[in-house]
Parts: structure tokens; sequence; C-alpha cells
């Protein structure tokens, strides 16, 4: 038997293996994503005041199926420095895989504001996923509450801010993420990979805003962890000797 012949052999039953490629490399390390949104200016009033406008929004939850064949997994490549000052940013490689069985649409643009129509008085739906970084305990008997993360958006309105990730592919993002919870002391602890990903709908009126997102719910492929130590904030007094 060849060597083309065994090659065959051992990867046409697995078809799988065939596409486990990387699809698109993004490195928003060193940007400044725009992601304000316009609005009508609110209206005069009678006695010559702008009137207030309002804004709002609402989260909708459910929960995964594990029927679904849609799943991710959010490996954490690289966390530099491992030992991180809370208040700081940190830079964090991920690598989002396609661990289904089945294609998923994904967002990949990183500035949210030029997806919005010309005519900022026009609702318009985008999606997000957000890349999460959250921190757990040494153990499993530790509760950690320590988090970060960085989004990437998407419309359909402009094709190439969203991808498809055939099963087995995979994008690569790299990025600053700055801890939006952690604990207030130093402590030793373990990063996971993590995303949440929704549809907003985006609805401007004259001095405001609201924006409705409705969670959706792949499956999460649990990934292995990053051990990391935080460190006391800057100019945190030291303790007496």
């Amino acid at each position: 038997m060849t060597i083309r012949s065994l090659f065959l052999l051992l990867v046409l039953p697995c078809p799988g293996l065939l596409r486990a490629q990387e699809m698109k490399f993004i490195d928003i390390s060193n940007a400044r994503q725009r992601t304000e949104l316009r609005y009508p200016p609110a209206p005069e009033c009678k006695s010559g005041m702008l009137c207030d406008g309002y804004g709002g929004g609402s989260v909708g939850d459910g929960a995964p199926d594990r029927r679904d064949p849609h799943a991710l997994g959010i490996y954490l490549l690289r966390v530099t420095p491992t030992d991180i000052n809370p208040a700081e940013p940190f830079q964090v490689e991920f690598k989002i895989l396609n661990s289904g069985t089945a294609p998923i649409e994904i967002p990949v643009y990183p500035h949210l504001s030029d997806l919005q129509p010309n005519d900022e008085s026009m609702a318009f739906s985008y999606f997000s996923v957000a890349l999460v970084v959250r921190g757990e305990g040494e153990t499993q008997t530790t509760y950690v509450d320590c988090f970060g993360f960085v989004e990437l958006y998407g419309s359909p309105d402009h094709p190439e801010s969203m991808m498809v990730l055939r099963p087995g592919e995979w994008i690569r993002v790299t990025a600053n993420v700055l801890l939006r919870k952690s604990p207030e002391q130093p402590i030793s602890l373990r990063f996971r990979g993590d995303f949440w990903l929704r549809k907003n709908t985006f609805r401007p009126h004259p001095g405001g805003q609201s924006t409705d997102a409705q969670n959706l719910y792949p499956n999460t492929t649990q990934t292995p962890y990053v051990p990391v130590r935080l460190l006391p904030p800057s100019g945190s007094k030291k303790p007496r000797q």
C-alpha cells in the first residue's frame, strides 16, 4: 500500500479533518473600537428647553439544547502577562472553534458604529459575540467572581462583517481585555474562555434609544484553563512589616 493510499484510508472516513483549519486572524489589540450609535436630537419643548429623551433595553434569556448541533469552543491560546494588575488591560489570544457538527455564523467586525445605517432614525439589527475571560478558583470548591470581555459585531447588511465556520474551522482574535470584576485581594486563579452570542435590535428615537437583545445558545465546549495571578492594583498601599 502506498503512502497516499494510506493517507486517504485514514482521512476519508473523517471528513471533518479535511476542514480543520484557521479561517481568519483578527488583531484588535491596538485598535480603539468604535461602538457609539447615533440617534436623532431631542425635540424642543414649548418653553424653549430641550425635552429629555429616554433610553432602555432588554435581554431575552433562554437555555442551550444539548441536541443542538451548533457549538463553540473558546480557547485561550495566550494570556500576557500571567501576573495581572486588575486595573490594567492584558493581552489575550482567543481561538473561536466551531466544535459542533453544523455550520455556524458569527460576527467578526470590531466596529459597531460602522454597521449603523446612514439614517440615524432607522432601527437596525446586528449580531454580537462577546469573547470572555472568566476566572475560577484553583479548585472546584473555590468561587471567584472575575471576568472581562471584548466584543465583535456583524450585520447581514454588511456581509464582510459575518463569517460562516464549518465544523472544525476556527478564527483567532488578539485583543486587550480589562477585567470588569475581580477580587479585591491578590489571588492565584485560572482563566477559561467563554462567550455569549446575541442578536440585537437598536431602536433610535428623538433624544434617546433602546436596545433589545436576544441571547442565542449554541452549546459550549469546555476548553483548557490558563493559570494566572492577580496582583494588588497599582498604587495600593503595601501592608506594614
